[in-house]
């Protein structure tokens, strides 16, 4: 009985100071990664809808880019829109016949992690303008 009184059992207050500092690092990078992480896989998901579409291998520029502009206010995304849109998307003709087209999107984002650190998103995606997949 004697011994079991002097062995230690349980968390210190560092040992609990500890980790809450550490949950609170890990909880400041996923609110300020969160929001890039979400916009990539809107963006990839415009991007699918626009090249799945049945008529995507014919789709002119103009189209390609409402469609991806309309696929883009769903998510609400407010960078982009009819007026900025050539920054980021591209409609690649390609080069050999037979060959789909390709969409590119490419953009940059940061989000401030706290001070002077901030994360930063580098979006550069192409995808083939195959319409629907089937099979």
């Amino acid at each position: 009985m004697k011994q079991r009184l002097n062995s230690q059992s349980g968390l210190t207050f560092w040992g609990l100071c500890f980790l809450l500092f550490f949950l609170g690092i890990v909880m400041l990078f996923t609110v300020s990664a969160f929001p890039l992480y979400n916009l990539k896989f809107q963006v990839t998901a415009a991007m699918n809808a626009v090249t799945s579409r049945p008529d995507a291998s014919t789709l002119s520029y103009a189209d390609a880019s409402k469609f991806f502009l309309h696929n883009i206010e769903v998510t609400n995304i407010q960078m982009f829109n009819y007026r900025n849109i050539r920054n980021y998307l591209e409609l690649v003709k390609s080069k050999k016949s037979g060959q789909p087209d390709k969409l590119h999107v490419h953009f940059k984002r940061s989000s401030k992690l706290f001070s002077d650190l901030y994360l930063q998103l580098q979006f550069d995606e192409t995808k083939p303008m195959r319409g629907p997949i089937t099979g």
